[in-house]
């Protein structure tokens, strides 16, 4: 007599096997006349594709997909990649109906006997069931519907679409989905390309994606490949010839590819959610083509440029670049930049000279958002001598933003948020908000120009107290030199970039007049009509502070910012063709005043390093308080560049870290990759109906005379206003200056 426990076993197998027959051959009986309104689903199957973002010249800037695939015909999947999934998955495909009986008899044979759930016997058709229309769990009732859907699905459709269906849904691990997508990424061919082995080793991976991955499993991955081999052997697909020779084959799969150009992160990340508010989910999942605007060269060099410019800002911050010679021996205090070589926790580690150097990272870094490579900042706190090893604290690195228009239509050639999307997915460009300071006062000065005023006005710069309402505080606001200098005209004003002249003049025309002019050239911050307005005393992103220099680059036209062309679905229809959207912001006569001003910083004032590009170039320096926030926002005939550096936490940067020091010198190495391959002159534009250039006297403004102290300069005068009076001879009596 049996044991027991094999008489048990032998009872539960007998009904299981009795109530699975009874079950098929009702659910067979039953098919015909049950309604499986899911499969509607698949007459007109669109699986999730993946909507692409391209850049200006068609360049691929990133995929957004939920499910990485590439459907594709049954007819162009080789054969041997087709026989391949037959011999491993399911060999009796074109002769069952869609459940293989001996099959689920045999797999419930081993599953009773191991006790558990270690085989099962599903076709291709009930696999494309479960995946479409099911949940993974192991249960008989699943299982059962399981099968009735795939005998159904046999009923309504060919051999042919279901395997079509199937080779192009199932999950194929490290994010494809179907086997187009599934040859892209781990091989970077397209299927027909595949070698035999190839097709094997993706054919292998139905069963455990994870398990048989070859990048992370490279051993089993083998194994598992020689096994379809084998398979495809045994089912005469392929010769012992054939077989034996792929077997040798290594598997050498490409390093993964990140589906985004590094350098464009901020600026996707940006269209990804304008673009998810319009279309919600349909964004990853219907195969839209995303058109940009963007220059992805000049993008490129925009990044880069930032990298360069804020590491050469910190170490002027006192933290010695990455690699270079320390002449000796690391002390308490010292400071470092350092590339990191391992992360333990949250514990990093590198290499500082001959020294292994340690730092823990602060609380609010996530270690996940940390890779090898990255450069950190610290201060050596303990130093180990015998063991060469420096224990560091974390320090915070400055940051910044580049952003770049054409100026002509608005349409985006180039915005980066920061340094590294991964570390710092802030985007400094769109997000932040900062105070411009200095890089205001074209908006100041541009607002008495539409007011009458000329570029040879002479303003006092000399001494200024007043009371801060509601308080019993004065406000004696200072030049960044700390000195006065007198009686000097708007363009020496602008050019040197002096506070107490720009804060008088602001004052005789009145805020408002300047905010309403802000509002012209599309600045929509909150601005109080306060004198501080004159010193850039509001908060704006440097996306817009940049837009608004547009129109002093075109005439006074203002074009709205833009960085989508166009959209079109899955089926090359159009569903967004955007085109340039422009309005006359300011008259003709003000915006070419206020370029040739702005070209007056470059040539003589505090952006002269500019002057190295060799073009016509025009701009502002900007600088707040206490060195937290420096600018250079500028602009050539066909590019408007902004730059902007500071701290996130808008703590000063830790020197005198200005406009012309910090943001200009990034300015400059961008504008200078926009020229390498364009023709640069420096050729002043024409000037437009009503405005007349005149020589006249660079301090006093007046025609030259023998009696003049300055050197005689062209200015732009709107027709009228140009000055009559010669320099006189000075009075021997003091003049009366005034001013307050």
């Amino acid at each position: 007599m049996l044991p027991r426990s094999i008489r048990g076993r032998t009872t539960l197998l007998t009904l299981s096997v009795l109530a699975i027959l009874c079950g098929m051959g009702i659910g067979a009986s039953f098919t015909y006349l049950y309604d499986f309104p899911e499969l509607e689903r698949l007459h007109n199957y669109k699986p999730n594709t993946i909507t692409r973002i391209y850049a200006r010249g068609g360049e691929l800037l990133a995929e957004l997909y939920q499910e990485r695939r590439k459907p594709i015909p049954l007819k162009q999947i080789p054969a041997k990649l087709q026989q391949a999934f037959l011999a491993i998955e399911d060999s009796r495909f074109y002769d069952h109906p869609g459940v293989s009986y001996p099959d689920i008899f045999r797999a419930f044979i081993k599953n009773l006997l191991a006790g558990r759930y270690v085989q099962g016997g599903s076709t291709i058709t009930q696999q494309l069931a479960k995946v479409l229309f099911l949940t993974p769990e192991q249960k008989l009732k699943r299982k059962f519907r399981e099968a009735l859907l795939a005998l159904e699905i046999e009923r309504r459709f060919t051999k042919d679409e279901i395997l079509e269906f199937y080779m192009n849904q199932i999950y194929l691990g490290s994010g494809a989905y179907g086997v187009q997508a599934a040859a892209q990424i781990y091989f970077g061919k397209t299927v027909a390309q595949l070698t035999l082995a190839e097709s094997a080793m993706i054919a292998g991976l139905p069963k455990a994606p994870t398990r048989f991955n070859p990048r992370t499993n490279p051993e089993k991955a083998m194994w598992r490949r020689n096994l379809v081999i084998d398979r495809m052997r045994a089912s005469g697909f392929i010769t012992e010839e054939q077989a034996n020779t792929t077997r040798e084959e290594p598997i050498e799969v490409i390093p993964r590819i990140a589906n985004i150009v590094p350098e464009a992160a901020y600026f996707i990340e940006k269209t990804r959610i304008s673009l998810s508010r319009r279309y919600g989910q349909s964004l990853y999942k219907s195969g839209l083509q995303i058109h940009t605007t963007i220059d992805i060269g000049l993008q490129k060099i925009a990044h880069k440029a930032l990298i360069n410019g804020i590491e050469k800002i910190n170490k002027r911050r006192g933290f010695k670049s990455p690699g270079a010679e320390i002449k000796r021996p690391p002390r308490l205090g010292d400071r470092f930049q350092f590339h990191i070589l391992d992360i333990t926790g949250k514990m990093v580690s590198g290499i500082i000279g001959d020294y292994e150097a340690e730092m823990p990272a602060p609380r609010h870094i996530d270690p996940k958002r940390l890779r090898e490579g990255d450069l950190l900042l610290g201060r050596v706190i303990k130093v180990d001598r015998a063991s060469k090893k420096l224990f560091l604290e974390w320090q915070e690195t400055v940051q910044g933003a580049v952003i770049a228009f054409d100026p002509k239509t608005g349409a985006l050639r180039a915005l980066t948020g920061g340094t590294n999307f991964r570390r710092f997915p802030f985007n400094r460009a769109t997000q932040a908000r900062r105070q411009p300071g200095s890089a205001f006062k074209p908006i100041v000065m541009g607002t008495a120009l539409s007011q009458g005023y000329t570029p040879a006005h002479i303003l006092m710069d000399t001494p200024f107290v007043r009371r801060m309402p509601g308080t019993l505080k004065d406000w004696k606001p200072r030049n960044y030199t700390n000195k006065f200098y007198g009686p000097v005209t708007m363009r020496k004003a602008l050019e040197s970039s002096l506070n107490l002249a720009t804060i008088k003049l602001l004052d005789q025309m009145g805020p408002q007049k300047a905010i309403t002019f802000a509002h012209r050239l599309g600045i929509r911050s909150k601005m109080n009509p306060y004198l501080s307005l004159a010193l850039g005393s509001i908060e704006v992103s440097p996306y817009q502070f940049t837009a608004s220099y547009i129109p002093f680059a075109t005439r006074g036209v203002y074009a709205r910012p833009y960085e989508i062309t166009k959209v079109t679905d899955g089926r090359n229809r159009v569903l967004e063709d955007n085109v340039p959207t422009t309005h006359l912001a300011i008259t003709p006569e003000t915006a070419y005043q206020m370029k040739m001003l702005l070209r007056g910083v470059v040539t003589n004032g505090t952006g002269k390093k500019a002057k190295e590009i060799g073009a016509f170039l025009a701009g502002k320096t900007g600088t707040t308080n206490e060195f937290r926030d420096a600018w250079f926002i500028g602009f050539s005939e066909d590019l408007v560049l902004g730059v902007w550096v500071g701290r996130d936490d808008n703590k000063h940067m830790g020197y005198r870290a200005s406009g012309g020091s910090a943001a200009l010198p990034v300015w400059v190495e961008v504008m200078k990759g926009w020229f390498e391959d364009r023709e640069s002159e420096i050729r002043n534009p024409e000037p437009p109906p009503g405005i007349i250039l005149v020589k006249v006297d660079s301090r006093s403004g007046h025609l030259p005379s023998a009696w003049c102290e300055g050197e005689p300069i062209l200015e732009a005068f709107v027709e009228g206003t140009e000055p009559s009076e010669p320099c006189a001879r000075k009075s021997l009596l003091p003049a009366i200056l005034g001013g307050g």
